[in-house]
């Protein structure tokens, strides 16, 4: 046997052992995805409490990483500082949950609003640099003038803007289950052959 005929077979032996992964994966996301469209409020609290805990938890261990590395790393402080914040969130989220659950989307939509306007003015600015270079920098121009405006109708409306991202996420969720159980279907049968 050859060595592509030997990774082939380490391969389809992975994926045979694997394959259930993406699938539970799959399962998850449309399971969010439908619990966010049929129930956003509670869906909302609860991965709120979620990232609550994970956030309080993964703190803690951020925390005694950084004072067990703190002879050997220079920037433990840094680390030191994220683990405190993170147990600091963590714990509002895990006190305040219906709050965090409002919080979190529109926090999430801010920061994309903020996104939209800087990507916008970065592409204006580059069109206008490498209008000899290139063509149609009109359209690139287009562009960063519509995420600007876009960006800050989310910026002036992030409660709406939330509402609406929430929708968009739990379609994408329930659409990229599907997916992923399609794929993970998929593997198991070319794990077979």
């Amino acid at each position: 046997m050859n060595e592509l005929t030997l990774a082939a077979d380490a391969m389809r032996s992975v994926v045979r052992k694997t394959w259930w992964i993406p699938l539970i994966q799959g399962v998850a996301s449309i399971i969010i995805g439908v619990l966010l469209l049929s129930n956003p409020a509670t869906t909302l609290v609860a991965i709120a409490i979620f990232l609550g805990a994970f956030w309080f938890v993964g703190g803690i261990f951020d925390v005694i990483g950084a004072f067990t590395r703190r002879d050997a790393d220079k920037g433990w402080l840094w680390a030191l500082l994220a683990g405190i914040i993170s147990i600091i969130a963590g714990l509002f989220l895990l006190g305040q949950p219906v709050l965090g659950a409002i919080i979190l989307p529109v926090t999430l939509a801010i920061l994309v609003g903020v996104s939209a306007v800087v990507s916008g003015i970065f592409n204006i600015i580059w069109a206008i640099r490498a209008r000899n270079e290139i063509q149609g920098e009109g359209w690139l121009i287009l562009w960063g003038v519509i995420s600007i405006i876009l960006g800050i109708y989310v910026l002036a409306n992030p409660g709406a803007s939330a509402a609406a991202l929430v929708l968009v996420i739990a379609i994408l969720a329930a659409v990229g289950g599907i997916a992923m159980v399609i794929f993970a279907f998929r593997l198991r049968s070319a794990a077979r052959s």
